[in-house]
């Protein structure tokens, strides 16, 4: 009844989706720095045949778990190495999320007729999740692992189940692990630990310790099978990484992505967008959380995600990926048993409103031409794309029911990508040329001065050598001396001499000398 006359099937709406992604992947360039990464992480892999120690230009890695890396290869091993290919598994996982959180509607509220096809297209039309869905990342990876384990923990909450779904949570405790790393507890921990709270027949503690550790066990041993081979032939500085720097720095601080503790609560109305941007919506939501013990596991599943990713020091928006099922499953709810039908009265379309202004404004010059803005051009694409948002508000304000959100949620990721394709943004982000130059002066030798580097280039360049980075201006002379056919690129500016070519890049002009004219630095 909440899907009011519009009723749209989970296939559709599962085909729908993965279009949505197809777009993207066709319509956005490599995202620097983590897409671009993770491809050049999977590349060197692909060249080394090494499943086990992980490099980043050719140095040890040990920032992330190889489950990606694995999978990319998978698919290379069928397409050969091939950038569309690469890009399809974080998409595929958040497809399989959609349909998985589809089937856990069912199981958590069964007598709720149509609840598994809303859920999935209230996750599908989250923007963020569909936008982060697409990328070349592990978190996508993760919210399957997440939806596995909370899936498990109800039908041990049921009190029928016996050892076989405790070693499904194991499962899912090491598919999480081999994804993102030991964040998966993160996810599931306090879940576990509040079964008595939302289970409708929990079982005794004593038979929830016991089934814990058989979970731990299965896990443990499945990550060892990766994990003991690969300590025993790394070195001690890539053990004390992979084992402890990166998970104690994210916590406390000192890694990238140090953000104060109120920066994931104060996104939460573009998180939520564009399902909580309806005041008729909350009371419904409510009913869902305390109606019965699923309400209070999706809740706690979501808010506790929000609440430890907040107190932990490193965070992104995408962390909280894995949470964003549960969110849908209580909108879906909230969408249930009439709750909510006929036209829905929300905010959604005016924030497209606000865009298609705004993109105006930018064409008519009233807003001033810097950073990515500069790149909106030709002014007429801003207009078509203006239009294109005013468009979309239109039919989302005009379509009942469960579609004008689903509308104005997919439409906005549309008209995004439609300004990508559009205008110079994509052009700017596009790394092909700079990569044509290095593949070509890669048998010279490489060398990058005047800032950090993260393999930006290595897979898009497919180079099968080390990019050098000195660090000093006396290193750099004596790479160029030992390279005298060799080619350095950075920042344009970097030297007194003139580059013999210019290519921008992700907000930077680089500029590319041949080692052979290589004067001093400033």
């Amino acid at each position: 009844m909440g899907d009011g006359p519009i009723r749209i099937a989970l296939p559709l709406t599962l085909v729908v989706f993965a279009l949505l992604l197809g777009l993207q992947l066709l319509v956005r360039p490599l995202l620097p720095i983590d897409e671009t990464r993770y491809l050049s992480v999977a590349w060197e892999m692909y060249q080394s045949g090494d499943i086990a120690h992980l490099t980043r230009n050719l140095d040890p890695y040990s920032h992330k778990p190889p489950l990606l890396f694995w999978l990319i290869n998978l698919v290379w091993l069928v397409t050969g190495v091939s950038e569309f290919a690469g890009r399809l598994i974080g998409p595929a996982f958040a497809l399989g999320a959609v349909a998985l959180t589809a089937g856990l509607a069912r199981v958590l509220w069964p007598a709720d007729r149509g609840i598994g096809r809303r859920a999935a297209l209230i996750l599908a039309s989250f923007s963020v999740f569909a936008i982060y869905g697409s990328a070349t990342m592990f978190d996508a990876m993760l919210a399957v692992a997440v939806l596995a384990g909370i899936w498990s923990l109800w039908r041990i909450g049921l009190g029928e189940a016996g050892g076989w779904d405790w070693v499904v949570f194991g499962l899912s405790l090491a598919l999480g692990t081999y994804a993102k790393g030991p964040v998966i507890l993160v996810h599931l921990a306090v879940p576990l630990l509040t079964m008595r709270f939302w289970a409708p027949n929990p079982p005794a503690l004593r038979h929830i310790a016991r089934g814990t550790g058989l979970a731990l066990l299965v896990a443990l041993v499945l990550v060892a099978l990766w994990l003991v081979p690969t300590l025993l032939t790394a070195t001690p500085e890539f053990r004390e990484e992979l084992l402890w720097t990166q998970s104690a720095a994210r916590v406390a601080g000192g890694l990238a992505h140090d953000r104060p503790i109120w920066f994931l609560a104060v996104l939460l109305p573009i998180l939520l967008f564009p399902w909580a941007w309806s005041i008729r919506v909350w009371p419904a939501f409510a009913a869902a959380v305390g109606g019965d013990g699923a309400g209070r596991l999706c809740l706690i599943w979501a808010a506790s995600g929000l609440v430890l990713f907040s107190l932990i020091s490193g965070k992104q928006v995408h962390y909280l990926l894995p949470e964003f099922p549960a969110a849908a499953l209580l909108f879906a709810r909230a969408f249930g048993e009439g709750r909510l039908a006929g036209r829905i009265p929300q905010f959604a379309p005016a924030l497209l409103i606000l865009l298609g202004i705004g993109l105006l404004a930018v064409a008519a010059g009233i807003i001033a031409p810097s950073g990515d803005i500069a790149l909106l051009l030709p002014r007429i694409a801003v207009v078509a794309v203006a239009l294109l948002a005013f468009a979309v508000a239109v039919i989302s304000w005009a379509t009942p029911g469960i579609g004008g959100p689903a509308v104005a949620g997919m439409g906005l990721v549309i008209v995004l990508h439609a300004l990508i394709a559009g205008t110079g943004l994509r052009q700017g982000y596009e790394g092909g040329p700079i990569a044509a130059r290095l593949s070509a002066a890669e048998a010279g030798g490489l060398a990058l001065t005047g800032m950090p580097y993260n393999a930006e280039f290595n897979f898009m360049a497919r180079l099968t050598g080390k990019v050098a980075t000195p660090g000093t201006p006396e290193e750099l002379a004596a790479w160029a001396k030992d390279h005298p056919q060799g080619l350095i690129f950075g920042p344009n500016g970097s030297f007194d001499a003139p580059p013999e070519a210019t290519e921008r890049y992700n907000r930077v002009e680089y500029g590319f000398w041949p080692a052979s004219a290589l004067t001093s630095p400033e």
